[in-house]
């Protein structure tokens, strides 16, 4: 998913977040003959996906896809945005000061 694109998909109910439930840890249970009854269960902390619906022309199927994030993961996006950002808006103002420059010749 394109970034720039979240407000419009989210308006249109194409995108949300889900929170997944943690999964406690089992320990597997074993039976006399030293054969497993139950297996276990790893432990899982409780996660976000962002889940996107789309839909296949095609075929008229309908699909939804789940993409585990992390706000970190969002932060460090957001923070390297930003970082790009001030890059930017320092060449322009630099370009701007050459166009005033040229203008004056």
């Amino acid at each position: 998913m394109r970034y720039k694109d979240w407000s419009t998909l989210k308006a249109a109910g194409k995108v949300s977040f889900k929170e997944i439930a943690a999964v406690a840890g089992v320990e597997a249970e074993f039976n006399d003959d030293g054969s497993v009854k139950t297996d276990p269960v790893s432990s899982q902390k409780a996660y976000t996906v962002l889940e996107k619906k789309s839909y296949n022309p095609d075929t008229g199927a309908e699909s939804t896809v789940e993409e585990k994030l992390s706000l970190s993961d969002l932060e460090g996006k957001e923070s390297q945005l930003t970082a790009e950002l001030a890059k930017v808006q320092a060449e322009l103002t630099e370009v701007g000061k050459m166009i005033v420059e040229i203008k004056k010749v």
